[in-house]
């Protein structure tokens, strides 16, 4: 069984992954409101944070993005409502990749504790300890995992969930706008 502390414990002998490019985001257009917070952190938990952690969570492609957003609203009233899609563009020195079979094997995870479903597995869920342990040692910036919705329709992708708190001067996070203009950016 997995706790934090040795969820801790393992990170130490993670080695990271260095990530830098660009990212995607689709969010429903009236979230925005009239000077959107491109970094808007809810507090709210998700698959990788128990509630309280500042992140925000991106797609390493559009289509991954696309995927994620449309299964997040399947069947919901708001399934048709506008959507904005953003990129960021980011480097990101130290970040657990999950994709990587001999860092599962380092923390103890296989996929299905990847893919188990983070609202019914009891709180905290495994996937959002170790977003928390993370969080707590700030040796790393951010999570790269499997898109559970891309597999769900046959395709493979990845996302990342980036932790504010955990950022150092040697990362950022930049929202491009026209131009590639920077419409915001972590660290301020």
């Amino acid at each position: 069984m997995h706790d934090l502390p040795s969820l801790k414990v393992a990170l130490t002998k993670t080695r990271a992954l260095s990530i830098n490019g660009r990212l995607t985001r689709l969010v429903p257009q009236l979230n925005l409101g009239g000077s959107p917070n491109w970094l808007f952190t809810s507090g709210k938990p998700n698959r990788y944070n128990p509630s309280g952690l500042k992140c925000v969570y991106f797609a390493e492609t559009t289509l991954v993005a696309q995927i994620e957003y449309e299964q997040q609203w399947r069947g919901l009233p708001g399934a048709n409502q506008p959507v904005t899609i953003f990129h960021a563009e980011v480097s990101l020195k130290e970040v657990v990749d999950l994709t990587d079979l001999d860092t599962l094997k380092i923390l103890g995870l296989t996929e299905k504790d990847l893919f188990e479903n983070w609202r019914t597995s009891g709180l905290p869920a495994m996937t959002q300890m170790l977003g928390q342990a993370v969080c707590e040692t700030k040796w790393f910036s951010a999570i790269r995992y499997p898109s559970i919705a891309a597999k769900g329709i046959g395709k493979s992708g990845n996302n990342i969930v980036i932790f504010e708190d955990c950022l150092d001067n040697k990362d950022y996070v930049r929202i491009l706008g026209p131009n590639d203009g920077v419409l915001a950016k972590w660290p301020l």
